[in-house]
């Protein structure tokens, strides 16, 4: 019978890279950034065709 481990402490670290991962992140992250941008450029373009709207 296998004797019992007594109290020890331990770190474990896995470092993992997976093929183009970093470069998906990158990619999605510019995604949202450009979202992010467009949806800024939306909101500025609906602001000013109210303007034009009230001027009328």
């Amino acid at each position: 019978m296998d004797k019992p481990l007594g109290k020890s402490s331990g770190e474990i670290t896995i470092d993992v890279h997976l093929d183009g991962l970093d470069e998906q992140l990158a990619k999605a992250y510019e995604l949202v950034e450009t979202i992010e941008k467009a949806r800024s450029l939306a909101d500025d373009l609906a602001k000013g065709v109210n303007s034009i709207k009230l001027e009328l």
